[in-house]
């Protein structure tokens, strides 16, 4: 994996963003920015997932880290050298952040609330921004 491979799928990943949001504007849903439960509880998933992402985003490209027993059991044996790891958990955490755009997207569907689903898609956003690969190069020189 080069470093044009992260880059290459750190810059694709907001077109979802963009169709999830072509899709929202599509349904003409009334909007209701009442907090229900699913709201919160959507919403709450979706900050911990960006959470997460966020705190791992830098974590990934050390080899202390690929070498833990659980990074193990999440990524498998198919990943044999740590380059491979590594693209995994990249992919891994662009899908946490991007659940958090899915979990927008789906209670605005529901609830109709758009305060929150704005909210995640900042969050989102945020998270993205964190997973710039640049600590892939940084290693890479190394």
């Amino acid at each position: 994996m080069k470093k044009n491979l992260f880059k290459f799928v750190w810059f694709v990943f907001p077109l979802t963003k963009l169709v999830y949001a072509y899709l929202a504007y599509s349904q003409h849903k009334e909007i209701n920015n009442a907090f229900e439960l699913t709201s919160i509880l959507l919403m709450g998933i979706g900050i911990i997932a960006c959470a997460v992402s966020i705190f791992l985003s830098k974590k990934i490209y050390k080899k202390s880290f690929l070498e833990n027993k659980t990074v193990s059991m999440f990524v498998g044996s198919r990943a044999s050298d740590n380059e491979s790891k590594t693209f995994v958990l990249f992919s891994m955490l662009l899908g946490l952040a991007e659940s958090a755009a899915v979990f927008g997207f789906v209670q605005y569907i529901i609830t109709g609330n758009l305060i929150a689903g704005i909210v995640l898609y900042v969050f989102c956003f945020v998270a993205w921004l964190f997973n710039y690969p640049s600590a892939a190069e940084s290693e890479e020189d190394e």
